[in-house]
Parts: C-alpha cells; structure tokens; sequence
C-alpha cells in the first residue's frame, strides 16, 4: 500500500526557512493565497490516502476474527494481524490528528487573509478563492467526521490485541507461560532469527538511503536558497536596467529635440545666408555702377566736382551696409558657434548613449548567463527530484517487504519517507516557482531586447540627423569663408573709391586754388580796365574840348593858310601827348576813388557826348575836309560788366561745391 503521509508543519518550517512563519510574515496575499491553495491540495490528496487506508483497515477488520482467552495457543498469523491492526489504526488517528491541525491552521490564515483583505480594500478574486477554500475545509471536516465515524467499529480487535498483549505480559513475569508457545520448534525459530537478520540488513540499507536523501535534500534546499538569493539580484539588476532603459529613452527624446532645434536653426541660417547673398549681389551691382562712374569720371574731368558728391553719398552708403554685412557675420559666426556647441553636445550624448547601451548589452548577457545557469540548476534539481521519486519508490517496496517483519521499525522509515515525500512536494514547487520567476525574466529579456532595438533604431536615426547637420554646418562654414572674401574684396574696393574720393577732394581744393588766384588775377585786370576807362574817357573828353576848339578856329580861321594848319596840328599832337602823360602821372594810385566814382562819370560822360555830339555833326557837315573819330563808352562799360559778372558766377559756384565737399 503506498501512501503519502504530511509532516507536521513547525518541523518543515523549521527545516525550510523560506517557506515557514518568517517569510509569511512578510510575504503579502497572494503568496500566502497560493500556500493555502497548495497546503489545501495537500490536505486533499492526504484525505484520499485516509479513505484508502480506512478502507484496508475495515477490509482487515471484517478478516479478522478476535479468538477468546479460552484457546489455549495463539497462532502466529492471528498476532501478526492483530499487531498490524494495531499499527493501522494508530497511524489513522495520527494522521486524523495532524488533519485537523492543518485545517485549524489553514482556517486560521483564512481569517487572517480575510483581515488583511477587508483592510486593504483589495479587488473581488481574493474573496472568491478565500469563499471557496472555506467550502472546501468545510466539506474535509465532515469527511474527517466519517472517518472518525468508521474507525470507531474497529475497536473490538483493538481492545482484544491490548488484553492479549496484557496477559503475555503477566504470563513472562510468573513464568506460567513456556518459552515454547513462540517458538514450537528449532525450524521455526532459526527462520525468525534469519528474517530478523535480514530485516536488520534491510534497516541498515534503509538508514543508509535515508541519510543520503537527507544530505540530498540539504544540498537541494541550499541550492533553492542560492537561486533564490540569484533571482532577488537579478530582479534588482531588471529594475536598474530598466531604469538604465528610461533614461536612456529620456536622452533619447531630449537628442530628438535638440536635433528639431539645430534643424529649425540650419533653416534659419540658410534663410539668412540667402539674404545675405541678394544683398551681396546688390551691392557688387552698386560697385559695378560706381566703378563705371568712376571710370567715365576719370575720362571726364570736367564732371568730377558733380559725380563727387554722388561718390561720396555712395560710399556713404557702401560703408553703412558694410557696417551691416559685419554684422550679418558676427550673427552668423555666433550662429556658427552655437551650431558647433550644441553638435558637440549631441556627439557627447551619443556616446554615453552608447556607453550605456553596451552596459545595457553586458548586463543582458550577464543576465542571460545568469537564466542559463539557473536553467541548469533547475534541471539538475529536477533529475536529483526523480532520484529521490526513484528512492522513495524503492524505499516504499523495501517498507512494504518488511511491514510483515516488523511493524515498529517500518513506522519509523514510513515517518522519515513521508517526511522525505513532504520535503520532495516541497522542493518540486520551489522548483515549479523557480520555473515560473524563469519565464517571467525570460520575458522581461526579451521585453528589454525589444526595448533596446528600439533605441538602437532612435539612435541611428539620431546620428543621421547629426551628419546631416555636419554637412549643413560644413555648408554654412563654406558659405561664411566666400562671404569673408567676398567682404574684403568689397573693402578693398571701398578703400579705392575712398582714395579716388580724396584725390577727387584734393583736386577741387587745388582748382579751387586755382579758381581763387584767378578771381584775383581777373578783378586786378577788371581794375586796370577801368582804370584804363577812365584814362580813355579823359582823353576823350580832352580831344572832343580841342576838337571843339578847333573846330572853332576852323570856323574862325578859315582862309588861314595851310601852314598854319600844319602848326596847329602838329602843336595839337604835342599836346595830346603831353596830356596822356599827366593822366598816366596823375590816376596810376586812385583805382579805388575811381572805381566808386565809375558810374556817376559814365553818366556825365554820356551827358556831355549827348551835348556835343549835334556840334560835331554840325561841324562834320561844314567841314568835309577834316573828319573826327568819336568813341561811345557805354559799349565798353557793357562788355567789362558782363565778363565780371561771369567770373563773380564762377567764383561763387565753385566756392559752393567746395563746401559740399567738405561736408560730405
């Protein structure tokens, strides 16, 4: 008969540290809801085990027939059976017993369960499995009451075997009893000693076997003690991983957004560069219209003083967005910087990116070595569960061979196999929750492989981005060297125009020199001129009096001879040249008095010709013979009056753009 008999509980907890009050004491709900359910399996599978051994008890109840005290000899059949009996039944009420502790107990933690349930809150399945766990003690109680029910019919033989064992008792004290009833003859008494030998060899065996399961089961439960030190340091490496794991996604998105900002700066960049290029295309177009200015202003000296002014206003202007391009410059170079700053950023994030994920990946092998390892060791620990399944079976047959020798030693060996057979439950389900936290790291694996291909592909997409934004930022390095050049080309020919300003400038000063000096030369001329005016006009007015004259004595003297004309012409001559050489005596140092009184004498002077212009007429037609020659001032005086006023025009326009000049 093979049976499996439960141990009491505060021997495995003491000898299984894991499973006992300690760690239930910490342990929360659900792990003391499944060591209910497994403690209730357990007491289901000992309740069928009852049944049978109740029904093999009644079956060698009803076969056994109690002999009275009158039969003079017991046959040896008769006490073996009874002895058997005996032992059945007492290991019946035993195991009834340890039943019902187990039940109180578990009822116990129910209510405890129950407690901690309606404290906490907690959702409606720990309820149900609690209400159905109570159904089932319920119905093991009433069936433990039908057993206690059937083994009180079998208390008959078991008195009777008390009674016979009270009376071989008295009969060994008096010596009323012979040696003889046991033993009837030698045959049978040297089969007793040889089955006693065996039995001893079988027990020594027995022994054997079990101090090696004992070691066995040691050795396993270190081994469970181990790996579940193992998965405690695994499940911390997870957490720490996963949170490597976070953070690295957290870099990873931040990576995102810094590469959204460099791309939106590049844009700008780009956008500013194209700007700086029309500009750049605008001011060469100005040079180009300047430099041909410039040119045909130095083909054309003529139109210098007027294109100067615009030259000035130009570069005026050239300088201005000058000042403006620098600044374009500056900006971009800062842009530059900032570019370069935020890339060496991004690459020092890269590589601690990757710095992490090659942690990540050792720690995944760690981990996966660790599974390795532990799925060894569960294999290992299930071969060494069939070993002992095997010992159990063989020790079982054993106990079952030596049941008919010997009750007393069996019942020893059948409480060290139920002890081994509760040890062996026990680390089949340490092994089957080592199995199970196994898959759960598995999946937690390949959770992480998932998760870190996913940064690898965020990663990736993140370098191509920063390359992109390399060659942009090489673009941008490109564009800003062209543009230096293309700036100090403008400057040069900036300075150009600005050293054709100057000697543009330095020429007006020096025809502005020259203009003076020649205003100076032109008014000293216009002096002399009316100096020289005057002098005519006196002489005028001397030869049109000895015209007059003469013409009186030609009016008076008329049959004067010719010699006497001779004389007087020639003393006239004389004295006109005498005459001119007083005035030139006389008016060589009153420029001035004459210069003011220049106009009041033009007009006496038109007087006086107005006055004797009808006497000379009339002399002229008395006297064909001799002609005089008369000269209007007035011609004169409009001619020098016009060129002053010209050469006064020119000064001042000159004088004008010299002050522009200056200003500009």
């Amino acid at each position: 008969m093979d049976t499996v008999i439960y141990r009491d509980d505060s021997d495995f907890q003491e000898s299984a540290p894991p499973y006992g009050d300690a760690m239930n004491s910490e342990a929360s709900n659900v792990e003391i809801l499944t060591r209910v359910e497994l403690d209730l399996a357990f007491a289901s599978e000992k309740l069928l085990n009852l049944e049978m051994l109740v029904m093999e008890i009644a079956r060698r109840a009803t076969d056994f027939e109690p002999p009275t005290f009158e039969d003079e000899s017991i046959s040896s059949e008769t006490a073996e059976s009874a002895f058997e009996l005996d032992i059945l039944y007492g290991i019946l009420d035993a195991e009834v017993k340890e039943l019902v502790n187990l039940i109180s107990s578990l009822q116990a933690d129910i209510r405890g369960i129950e407690h901690r349930v309606y404290e906490e809150e907690s959702g409606g399945k720990v309820k149900a499995k609690l209400d159905a766990a109570t159904m089932t003690l319920k119905q093991m109680q009433e069936l433990i009451a039908d057993i206690r029910n059937e083994s009180a019919k079998f208390e008959k033989a078991i008195q009777f075997i008390h009674e016979t064992e009270g009376v071989e008792g008295v009969g060994s004290e008096n010596g009323h009893l012979p040696y003889q009833t046991g033993m009837q003859t030698e045959d049978q008494h040297r089969n007793v000693l040889h089955m006693l030998e065996q039995s001893i060899a079988s027990e020594l065996d027995l022994e054997k076997k079990l101090s090696d399961s004992k070691s066995v089961i040691e050795d396993l439960k270190l081994k469970l003690h181990h790996q579940e030190k193992e998965i405690y340091f695994l499940e911390e490496s997870t957490e720490t991983v996963s949170g490597r794991m976070f953070e690295a996604e957290n870099a990873s998105e931040l990576l995102f957004g810094t590469s959204k900002e460099l791309a939106n700066r590049l844009n700008t960049m780009q956008f500013h560069i194209s700007a700086q290029k029309c500009r750049e295309d605008d001011l060469k177009s100005k040079l180009e219209q300047s430099l041909t200015k410039l040119s045909f202003l130095e083909n054309s000296p003529e139109k210098v003083e007027e294109d100067s002014n615009k030259a000035g206003a130009e570069v005026i202007s050239l300088q201005y967005r000058l000042q403006e391009l620098e600044k374009q410059l500056n900006e971009s170079n800062s842009q530059l910087q900032s570019a370069m700053e935020s890339e060496e950023t991004s690459q020092e994030e890269k590589n601690a990116l990757h710095s992490e994920l090659s942690t990540l990946e050792n720690t995944i092998k760690n981990l996966k070595g660790d599974v390795s390892r532990a799925e060894c060791r569960a294999q290992n620990a299930e071969i060494r569960c069939m070993q002992l399944t095997q010992a159990n079976i063989e020790l079982n047959e054993e106990l079952s061979a030596l049941k008919s020798e010997k009750s007393d030693k069996a019942n020893l060996l059948e409480k060290k196999l139920k002890e081994s057979n509760t040890q062996l439950e026990h680390a089949k389900a340490a092994v089957d929750a080592i199995v199970e936290q196994q898959g759960m790291l598995k999946s937690t694996m390949s959770d992480m492989e998932n998760m870190i291909e996913d940064l690898k592909g965020k990663v990736s997409k993140a370098e191509s981005r920063a390359g992109s934004a390399e060659s942009k930022c090489t673009l941008l390095t490109d564009t800003n060297l062209e543009l230096s050049e293309e700036l100090a080309f403008v400057r040069g020919r900036v300075e150009n125009l600005e050293n054709l300003l100057r000697e543009a400038n330095h020429a007006k000063v020096s025809t502005a020199k020259d203009i003076g000096i020649r205003t100076k030369i032109i008014t000293d001329l216009v002096r002399k001129l009316a100096l020289e005016r005057e002098r005519l006009h006196l002489q005028i007015a001397t030869l049109t009096k000895k015209n007059k004259i003469l013409a009186q004595k030609y009016k008076e003297r008329v049959n004067v001879s010719s010699q006497m004309s001779k004389k007087a012409t020639a003393k006239a001559k004389h004295t006109e040249l005498q005459s001119t050489e007083k005035a030139e005596e006389i008016f060589p140092d009153s420029s001035s008095s004459q210069t003011e009184a220049e106009k009041p004498a033009d007009l006496l002077y038109k007087d006086e010709v107005k006055a004797h212009t009808p006497a000379e007429d009339d002399s002229s037609s008395d006297d064909a013979h001799e002609t005089v020659r008369t000269i209007e001032p007035s011609l004169l005086n409009r001619k020098y009056i016009f060129v002053s006023f010209l050469v006064l025009l020119v000064a001042a326009v000159v004088f004008l753009l010299h002050e522009d000049g200056s200003t500009a």
